[in-house]
């Protein structure tokens, strides 16, 4: 094998595996999401995370562990709302059970 198949080899492993991984953690964020929706017995109707340069009422999050999401919910007396959450304590990420709402107005 000549050196640039190598090289070529070991950066689609790496893709792979970057890939990978980042999926890994998407799966494991809307789980949390969700987990929580349904510890406050809200029925969620969509969702999303913003992207980098779209504004939140959580502008500085003081961890890459903890995660901004923007949902519409049916909430328990049936009203509909919508508004954010951030999920996640600095220290222990997504397995901490805090949740800060800010509802849109």
């Amino acid at each position: 094998m000549n050196e640039l198949s190598i090289i070529a080899g070991l950066l689609l492993l790496a893709t792979i595996v970057a890939a990978s991984l980042y999926a890994l953690e998407r799966i494991q964020r809307r789980k949390a999401f969700l987990r929580w929706a349904a510890s406050q017995d809200f029925r969620i109707m969509d969702y999303r995370q913003p992207v980098l340069t779209e504004k939140s009422p959580f502008p500085i999050v003081a961890s890459k562990a903890q995660q901004i999401f923007h949902f519409t919910a049916q909430l328990p007396d049936g009203t509909r709302k919508s508004g954010w959450v951030l999920l996640g304590s600095a220290w222990s990420g997504l397995y901490s059970k805090q949740a800060r709402i800010q509802w849109d107005s």
